[in-house]
């Protein structure tokens, strides 16, 4: 008998790039080629998954070529594993028999939260969505209900399948033998086949269409005036030709920090205009860095800079200030001030035009510029310090008066 109640939170997932005959092919291309958001299908499946806590994986394939080498490489710098199984009996040498498996079929696209919300889960599952047609493309159940492409399983439902023969598919085979020992149904709604969470991929047409999603989602979730309007139509056009190249991905990964090492140099150097220029670039450059990759370290918050980045344009602003004012202190405490209002108010839950100011550090950078060309560093960022200030009074005058009219 299978068992269903289990509390321990899956660490290892079966994704598949194997097929029949006739799709074998599709499925090596999608480990090589870059067709979701600049990675292959399967490398994006992985990533996700890693994201929302799962460390292991197993990949059922056909044959193992050098892109699958390649792809288990890069996961282990990420302190990922990656193993290749062929059978049910490989699955098992992988799994201790009080885990859970997540398993999750070949050309499936889960959006992050929906494979989180599914996690929580504390009893195994089927994720079922029904018949309608319109949800042709996932696999048929029976009359009235569709596999949702995603499983939740334990080490006695794998055990089944010990003894499958090596051209058997194990994702099937494993779906087959869960049915028959009435694993429950999970039902989803039909909104997640909608709004694109969850899409079975078909071909170049649903790659298309889902890239343009992603993308409308991470240019969608930023504050700022500059960050909405200017940044955001312009990486509307770009992205989607870095993604097509991995070497345009790894530069734009770099050049934040490297941008804002220059920032750092003019403001010693007594340059700074040209080094508030350079810190919107270095800003600009990793606001396209998030974008392009929508790494871990902007999940939370797209608008936030890396710690290098910060600090490196925190030290030009410093920089900046101290020379222009030929060694003194002059100036430091408005660089101080500025910076630190910035952190408290990323801090902050902040709403409306307030948020889209002091959540932006385009746009801070951008003023800056203006104050440093206009009437020297110094007077910018004193300037700067008492916007902020006057922001923060204003937002939170609205905010109390809000909560007495809600009362």
């Amino acid at each position: 008998m299978i068992s269903v109640r289990n509390p321990t939170f899956p660490t290892l997932a079966l994704l598949s790039v194997a097929g029949d005959i006739s799709i074998e092919q599709d499925a090596l291309n999608a480990v090589r080629s870059p067709d979701l958001a600049g990675l292959s299908l399967i490398e994006y499946q992985i990533m996700m998954l890693a994201r929302a806590g799962i460390q292991r994986f197993l990949i059922e394939v056909e044959n193992i070529d050098g892109s699958l080498i390649a792809l288990a490489d890069r996961c282990r710098l990420r302190k990922l594993t990656v193993d290749f199984v062929r059978t049910g009996a490989d699955i098992l040498r992988h799994m201790d028999a009080e885990e859970r498996i997540w398993v999750q079929s070949g050309q499936l696209y889960v959006q992050l939260g929906l494979i989180e919300t599914l996690l929580k889960c504390t009893e195994n599952f089927i994720a079922t969505i029904d018949g309608r047609d319109e949800n042709h493309a996932f696999e048929r159940i029976d009359i009235n209900t569709r596999w949702a492409g995603v499983s939740v399983v334990g080490y006695d439902a794998v055990v089944m399948l010990r003894d499958l023969p090596e051209d058997w598919s194990i994702i099937s085979s494993l779906l087959r033998q869960s049915l028959l020992a009435k694993v429950p149904f999970r039902p989803l709604s039909q909104q997640h086949v909608q709004n694109g969470t969850l899409t079975v991929l078909t071909g170049a047409q649903d790659f298309s269409e889902l890239n343009r999603q992603i993308l409308r989602r991470r240019v969608g979730n930023r504050a700022g005036y500059i960050e909405t309007y200017v940044f955001g139509p312009i990486f509307a056009r770009i992205v989607p030709l870095i993604w097509q190249s991995p070497t345009a991905v790894t530069v734009t990964k770099c050049a934040s920090p490297i941008i804002a090492l220059l920032a750092v140099a003019l403001g010693f150097g007594n340059f700074a205009t040209a080094a508030c220029v350079a810190a919107l670039l270095s800003i600009a450059a990793n606001a396209l860095r998030l974008t392009v990759t929508d790494d871990p370290d902007g999940s939370d918050h797209l608008q936030s800079l890396s710690v290098v980045t910060w600090a490196l344009i925190i030290l030009a602003m410093f920089g900046s200030v101290y020379v222009t004012s030929s060694y003194n202190d002059n100036g430091l405490f408005a660089a101080f001030a500025v910076a630190a209002l910035a952190y408290l108010a990323d801090k902050m839950v902040i709403m409306g035009w307030s948020k889209q100011i002091l959540h932006s550090p385009a746009s801070l950078a951008s003023l800056a510029v203006i104050g440093s060309a206009s009437a020297g560093i110094t007077a910018a960022l004193q300037w700067l310090m008492v916007l902020q200030l006057t922001v923060l009074i204003i937002a939170s005058m609205q905010r109390n008066a809000d909560e007495q009219a809600s009362h």
